[in-house]
């Protein structure tokens, strides 16, 4: 399947996703106590670690398809090492859930209960993006959403619960169910194995030493964009840990646009490193971004006149997105470059780097101001300087000093019609000034974008009317 295939395939999933996100992100804070919304984020945010527990399993066989098609991997191999996978899950699960027990922390159990279902789920996805199977890739990642928006809106609208175990226990049903598809999606996809139980340690220690240190940095990824939430939960308290949450949850809305592009880059770079490729899928990036980051207005205008008891978020949504607009070129082009030229090793020393300057920044901004902006400005800074390091480490892959001169003024601009201005004005503003700065810095490469998407409509209505005729 080609780049542009791709990308729409696995856009239309993430577009389904964001408007089913959309409910949940904005009904739940709406209807629900802030406390018990804060212990949904707390169980959520619990099951973005579980993925640590396979210990580079999926992450081996991930760098070790990538680039390959599936006509090409040997079936009997591929299910000999799935069902490899599902049975050192199964055993980390009992192993979880025997801790959550003697530890007496009920959502940590459930959360353990999950982890089978999770990270074989995830394992699946994760070859499907590695072989180029974005259709598949696609049909399946909105599955589990689908369900988790018809529980909340069953909860929220018909049972009428305020009940954060409940929901808790539904999300946990919805896992398993979710499991099944996945089960019956391998059936079909490599056939029927003949015995049940298969465990080859040679895919288990093979993988996870492949895929160690790329689980390691992911893994880093993953408490870099959690550990501020969890300074404010164990330093500043519940409450500001839901609003914080709340931005959070409104943050990630992003990734309908960061996904697609990031899912496909790794499998187009695992086939085509060509500098000038690069730099230019890089600029478009950025030009990409610098539009997409505008949808926070209307967010911004949900919250100033519907939910206005998270209004207190709003600043901290603005330098959260301000980072993401910083993160999208780090996840699509950053990462992608590491996994694809197999630096995995170097990748993970690099975000364990990140990891102990966040810890940092985020301890002394909580020392200086001990309030939830000052904790989303240090992420902000965290960003940057990770943005740096890696603009470093691939300097053959350099933008122009004018492209970053766009880029950090289109950021400042950013944060003050954010933050200054109501929702409507801050919009109108920076789409004046977001046009004036292209104009500036960007005029010959929104050019060729355009030319480039007229010529894809020419060639699209053509085709239609043969079709017709």
């Amino acid at each position: 399947m080609n780049i542009k295939k791709g990308i729409v395939y696995v856009f239309i999933a993430n577009l389904i996703n964001l408007i089913i996100n959309l409910v949940t992100a904005f009904f739940l804070p709406k209807y629900l106590a802030i406390e018990t919304y804060a212990n949904i984020k707390l169980f959520n945010l619990y099951i973005t670690y579980l993925g640590i527990l396979h210990l580079g399993f999926a992450d081996g066989m991930y760098l070790r398809f990538g680039g390959k098609k599936l006509e090409n991997i040997n079936k009997e191999d591929a299910i000999e090492e799935f069902k490899t996978f599902k049975i050192f899950q199964l055993i980390v699960n009992i192993v979880m859930v025997i801790i959550s027990i003697i530890s007496k922390n009920t959502i940590l159990l459930f959360c353990s209960l999950i982890i089978l279902p999770i990270n074989v789920s995830n394992y699946i996805r994760n070859l499907y993006s590695a072989i180029g199977e974005f259709k598949k890739y696609s049909r399946y990642t909105n599955i589990n959403t689908l369900m988790i928006l018809a529980i909340n809106l069953i909860l929220l609208f018909i049972i009428k619960s305020d009940n954060y175990y409940l929901y808790i226990i539904f999300y946990v049903i919805a896992y398993f169910i979710y499991w099944i598809f996945v089960e019956l999606e391998v059936k079909k996809m490599f056939g029927k194995s003949n015995s049940i139980f298969c465990f080859n340690k040679k895919y288990l220690f093979d993988d996870i030493k492949s895929g160690f240190f790329l689980m390691m940095g992911n893994f880093c990824n993953v408490i870099f964009t959690s550990f501020d939430r969890l300074i404010i939960k164990e330093l500043i308290g519940l409450i500001e840990f839901a609003y914080y949450s709340f931005a959070v949850s409104i943050e990630t809305l992003m990734n309908v646009f960061i996904t697609p592009v990031s899912t496909i880059m790794y499998n187009y770079f695992c086939q085509n490193q060509s500098k000038e490729q690069i730099i230019k899928i890089k600029k478009y990036v950025m030009l990409f971004s610098s539009f997409i980051i505008i949808v926070i207005f209307p967010a911004k205008f949900i919250i100033e006149h519907w939910i206005t008891k998270y209004v207190s978020s709003i600043c901290v949504l603005f330098f959260l997105i301000a980072s993401q607009y910083i993160a999208i070129i780090i996840k699509v082009i950053h990462i992608n470059l590491y996994k694809s030229k197999k630096q995995q090793n170097k990748y993970f020393g690099i975000m364990m780097c990140i990891i102990i300057l966040s810890i940092i920044l985020n301890f002394l901004a909580y020392f200086i101001n001990k309030n939830i902006v000052s904790i989303a400005i240090a992420t902000f800074i965290t960003n940057i300087i990770w943005f740096i390091i890696g603009e470093i480490d691939f300097s053959t892959y350099h933008l122009k000093i004018k492209d970053y001169l766009f880029l950090g003024i289109n950021i400042l601009i950013y944060i003050i019609c954010g933050i200054k201005f109501n929702s409507i004005l801050g919009c109108i503003l920076y789409c004046v000034l977001l046009g004036i700065s292209l104009l500036i810095f960007e005029r010959k490469e929104i050019k060729e974008v355009i030319i480039k998407c007229y010529g894809y409509l020419k060639n699209y209505i053509k085709n239609n009317r043969k079709v017709i005729n």
